[in-house]
């Protein structure tokens, strides 16, 4: 198993940087290349989850990604994203004016882009897991 790290600030421009490192790194581990595809959308939808809130709750910490071939196959942790806000009774309401998806469609949206996916509390921030199969 061999991992390399990142650590980056959350600001949305180090988002397509991110995307463009680990995607080299799922070809070079033997990721097919559609599920490198995968990988790049699934990287760039949990780096926005760490950078939406940013603003409300005033906090700039880095998120740390890791990287590489493991047991399981091409694994990829996000550790330091912020909490999805509460849940509300508007939660149901989908307003086509904003262009952010929603947290929790964030996390369907990598769990169906993945072969395996967790979420975890870490501390006041979150830890998010996804492995893609590799050839």
């Amino acid at each position: 198993m061999y991992m390399a790290e990142l650590r980056v600030p959350r600001d949305p421009m180090y988002v397509g940087l991110v995307r463009l490192v680990v995607a080299q790194a799922a070809r070079l581990a033997g990721v097919p290349q559609d599920r490198v595809e995968d990988v790049k959308i699934a990287v760039a939808e949990a780096l926005a989850n760490g950078s939406d809130r940013d603003d409300e709750l005033g906090a700039s910490p880095p998120v740390e990604v890791r990287f590489g071939r493991g047991t399981a196959g091409f694994e990829v942790t996000v550790r330091g994203l912020s909490q999805p806000p509460p849940a509300t009774a508007d939660d149901d309401v989908v307003d086509p004016a904003i262009d952010q998806l929603d947290p929790k469609l964030r996390f369907t949206l990598i769990e169906g882009l993945t072969d395996e996916f967790s979420r975890e509390q870490d501390g006041d921030l979150m830890r998010l897991r996804f492995v893609v199969g590799v050839t």
